[in-house]
C-alpha cells in the first residue's frame, strides 16, 4: 500500500545560505546537474575527518580483537543500509536517512561508551581525575550531543566559519538518533546534557526542537530505529563471533526459538492492537520462526548467517507494517512556520517486535558486557581515557598545535565578558592574543594557573572585591569556599545577563575554564583507538 509521505525542504532550512552561496562555480554545465541539499550533507560528512576515524574506533569489542568484528564504521554502514530499506519502504527522502545514518555516531569516543562515560563525569564535575580543584558541571558530555559539535564547530570545511554548515534536518536527527535526557525530570536534576555548549550557532537550537525526545522528521525517526535493529544483530554475530564468550549456537537457536513460542502465544491476547493488523504480525513473527527452523541442517557459519539475516529481515518488515499503520491512522504532519514535523513518534516496532528486541537484547547483549573480555577491556580504557586527561591538563602543549590554537580562539572570544589581564613578574598576559608558541615558561604556567583556577589571588588583576573572594582562607581540602561558591553561581547564568564587573570578571574565568577542559575533551573524544593507545604510550611509557 503506497502513501506520500516525503517531506519537500526548500534549501532555506540550511543553517547559513550566504556561505552557500560562494561555493559554486559559475559553470553552465551544474545547470544540468540535480543534487539535494542533503546529498550534499551526506557528501560532507562522508568526506570528513571524523568520518574515516570511525574504522578504528571500537563497537563493543576492540578492532584489534579480530577483522569481522565491527567497528564503528561498519555499524554505521549497516546502519545506512537499513535506514535506506526503510526510508524506501515508507516514501522517506533517501538522502536525508543517508546522511543523518552517517553521521548518527561521528561523535563517538575512542573505545566506546567507556571513552563517553569518562569524558561525561569529567565534563559534569563527578570525576576530578584527583587535579581539578574546582570542578563545575558544564553540561556532561554524550556521543549524539558531540555528533553535532563536531560538525557545527570542531570539523571546518569554509573560511571564517565553524563546522560544515548542514541543514538543521540532519543535525537533529543525528541529535536524536538515542536519548537527549539523562532524566525524566531534568528540571529536577539540573544535570542533563547542555545542548548550549555543544553547538556555536544559537539560532540552531530553536530549530532542534528539545522539547521532543525523538526526531520530529519521519528520517530521523527510520534512522533511530535503524540503529536498534542494526545493534541487535551485530551483538549476535560479534557474540557467537567470539569463542571466549562460550555461545553455542544450537543453545541460541533454542533459546529464540523458546522466545518466539511465547510471543506468539502471547500475541492472540492483546486488545490494543487492531484485529487485522495484529494478524499481520503475527504471521511475520510466525514467518522468523518457520525461517529459522530451515536452517537447522546447516554449518555453523551459515547458520550464523542465515539466523543473523533472517532477523534483521524480520525487524525491517516489522517496523515497516507497525509504522505504515501508525502514519496512515494518524497522519499529524503539521506545519511550524515553513518548516514541516512529526509531532508524534511514529516509526517504531510493533508491540511484538518489541518484545523480541528486548529479549534478544537481555539474552545476547547483556552475556557480551558482563562477559571477562569485554570488562577488561573496558577497563583499560577507562584508565587510558583519564591519563590522557591528566596529561594534557597538567600541561596543554603536550596536544598538538591545531588544539593550542583552538583554545587560544576561545580564550580571545572570551575576552568579550571581560578582559582578563594576568600579572607575570614585571610583565602583562593579555589572554585578547595568545600564541602559546611565544610564550615563555613562566608565563605559559601562569596561564595554564589562571586556566585552571589555582593561584588567581597572586596573578591575576582585580577589582578589590575580587581580591577578597581570592584571599579567603581555604578549608582543609585546600579549597576556597567562599570562590567556589560565587564560581558555582555564576556557572548558571548566561553572560547576556551580568550586570557587575565582579559578575563579568568571574564568568570569564568560568568560561576559561570550560575552553581548557573543552578543548582537551574534543582532542581526545576525536582520537581513534589506535591513535589513543599510541599517544598513551608516548606520554608514559619509556621505551
Amino acid at each position: 500500500m503506497k502513501h506520500k509521505l516525503k517531506q519537500e525542504f526548500q534549501p532555506s532550512d540550511r543553517l547559513n545560505q550566504e556561505v552557500e552561496k560562494k561555493l559554486p562555480l559559475s559553470c553552465k554545465i551544474l545547470e544540468d546537474i540535480e543534487r539535494s541539499e542533503f546529498a550534499k550533507d551526506r557528501d560532507r560528512i562522508l568526506f570528513s575527518r571524523p568520518f574515516r576515524r570511525l574504522q578504528h574506533k571500537a563497537q563493543v569489542f576492540s578492532n584489534e580483537t579480530g577483522d569481522h568484528y565491527r567497528t564503528r564504521l561498519t555499524h554505521t554502514l549497516e546502519v545506512s543500509q537499513i535506514a535506506r530499506s526503510l526510508a524506501r519502504y515508507l516514501d522517506a527522502n533517501e538522502d536525508l536517512v543517508e546522511a543523518i545514518a552517517l553521521g548518527h555516531d561521528i561523535g563517538h569516543t575512542p573505545f566506546g561508551h567507556q571513552g563517553e562515560r569518562v569524558l561525561d563525569q569529567v565534563m559534569s564535575s563527578e570525576d576530578k581525575l584527583g587535579l581539578i580543584k574546582y570542578p563545575l558541571n558544564f553540561g556532561g558530555f554524550k556521543h549524539n550531543f558531540n555528533g553535532l559539535r563536531v560538525l557545527d564547530v570542531v570539523q571546518s570545511k569554509f573560511e571564517d566559519y565553524k563546522g560544515l554548515n548542514l541543514s538543521w534536518q540532519v543535525l537533529e536527527g543525528i541529535l536524536k538518533h538515542t536519548k537527549i535526557r539523562k532524566h525524566n525530570d531534568c528540571e529536577e536534576h539540573k544535570n542533563c546534557w547542555d545542548i548550549k555548549r555543544f553547538v556555536s550557532n544559537q539560532s540552531l537550537i530553536e530549530r532542534l526542537y528539545m522539547k521532543y525526545g525523538f526526531s520530529v522528521t519521519l528520517e530521523g525517526q527510520i534512522v533511530a530505529i535503524a540503529d536498534e535493529i542494526a545493534q541487535r544483530q551485530h551483538d549476535i554475530d560479534d557474540g557467537l563471533r567470539n569463542k571466549e564468550l562460550g555461545f553455542q549456537l544450537s543453545k541460541l537457536y533454542e533459546e529464540i526459538n523458546i522466545i518466539l513460542d511465547s510471543i506468539i502465544s502471547k500475541s492472540s491476547q492483546d486488545t490494543n492492537v487492531n484485529k487485522e493488523h495484529l494478524e499481520d504480525l503475527i504471521e511475520l513473527i510466525t514467518r522468523l520462526k518457520n525461517n529459522l527452523h530451515k536452517s537447522k541442517d546447516n554449518t555453523s557459519l551459515l547458520k550464523t548467517d542465515y539466523l543473523v539475516r533472517n532477523i534483521i529481515e524480520y525487524f525491517i518488515l516489522d517496523v515497516y507494517a507497525n509504522s505504515r499503520v501508525n502514519i496512515l491512522s494518524n497522519p499529524k504532519l503539521t506545519l511550524d512556520g515553513e518548516r514541516k514535523i512529526l509531532p508524534e513518534h511514529v516509526v517504531d516496532f510493533s508491540p511484538l517486535g518489541k518484545q523480541l528486541n528486548k529479549e534478544l537484547e537481555r539474552v545476547v547483549k547483556y552475556r557480551i558486557l558482563n562477559s571477562y573480555e569485554v570488562n577488561k577491556f573496558d577497563g583499560k580504557s577507562r584508565f587510558i581515557i583519564r591519563q590522557l586527561f591528566k596529561a594534557f591538563y597538567t600541561n596543554p602543549r603536550q596536544m598538538p598545535s591545531y588544539a593550542l590554537e583552538r583554545l587560544a580562539k576561545e580564550l580571545k572570544r572570551n575576552c568579550d565578558i571581560y578582559a582578563i589581564i594576568l600579572k607575570n613578574e614585571d610583565e602583562t598576559i593579555s589572554l585578547d592574543n595568545i600564541d602559546f608558541n611565544k610564550l615563555s615558561n613562566s608565563e605559559v604556567k601562569v596561564l595554564i594557573s589562571s586556566l585552571k583556577l589555582e593561584n588567581l589571588e597572586q596573578h591575576l588583576e582585580a577589582p578589590s572585591k575580587i581580591k577578597s573572594i581570592l584571599q579567603a582562607p581555604e578549608n582543609e581540602q585546600g579549597i576556597n569556599e567562599e570562590f567556589y561558591h560565587e564560581l558555582k553561581s555564576i556557572n548558571s547564568l548566561e553572560s547576556d545577563k551580568l550586570d557587575t564587573n565582579k559578575e563579568r570578571l568571574l564568568k570569564c574565568l568560568v568560561e576559561n575554564h570550560y575552553a581548557y577542559l573543552s578543548t582537551i575533551c574534543d582532542y581526545i573524544a576525536g582520537m581513534s583507538d589506535n591513535y589513543a593507545k599510541s599517544e598513551y604510550k608516548k606520554l608514559y611509557l619509556v621505551e
